[in-house]
């Protein structure tokens, strides 16, 4: 489990309720964190009301209970989150072996990532002694996974070892 503790400066409101979303500075892993929030540092009485979490980011109502109007100062919400943070995405995948020098390769996530990676870094990894050298082209890349093609580098034939690819994301 991970903490995470925020504080954000409410903009000034002319109505009396005002939603707003905030991102998790770092996502969590497909669970819900539990979220505790309230509004500090202000001469009004305020309720955070109508809290919708995802494991992205959490949105939420404020309202001045003191009053029927807004605010013209800039109150600050001090926020909490518990839960399991995403840790960097990252996995390993044997490759069978092949008669020709390409194989087409389709990966799939231990779970759905959302939003979508942007960018997959892979490489491919033989056996201990081998001496057959690899290239990695990506192909499409989804929240469910990413498909490849794996060339042998070295030579025109296939490989009779079960290399292995590694993949990590690096951008999301």
């Amino acid at each position: 489990m991970s903490t995470q503790r925020g504080t954000q400066s409410l903009p000034t409101s002319d109505k009396n309720t005002l939603n707003l979303t905030f991102s998790f500075p770092i996502p969590y892993n497909g669970t819900k964190p539990q979220v505790t929030a309230t509004v500090q540092g202000s001469i009004g009485t305020y309720k955070v009301q109508d809290v919708v979490i995802t494991p992205l980011q959490f949105k939420f109502g404020v309202t001045r209970t003191d009053q029927t109007n807004g605010w013209t100062e800039e109150p600050q919400l001090e926020w909490t989150a518990v839960g399991r943070e995403v840790p960097p995405a990252e996995g390993t995948q044997v490759i069978e072996k092949s008669s020709s020098n390409t194989a087409d390769i389709t990966v799939k996530f231990p779970s759905t990532i959302d939003p979508a990676p942007k960018k997959i870094f892979a490489w491919v990894i033989g056996d201990f002694f081998s001496q057959i050298t690899y290239a990695v082209q990506m192909g499409s890349i989804n929240s469910s996974g990413f498909q490849c093609t794996v060339k042998r580098t070295d030579t025109t034939s296939g490989w009779d070892e079960s290399p292995s690819l590694f993949w990590t994301i690096i951008q999301k």
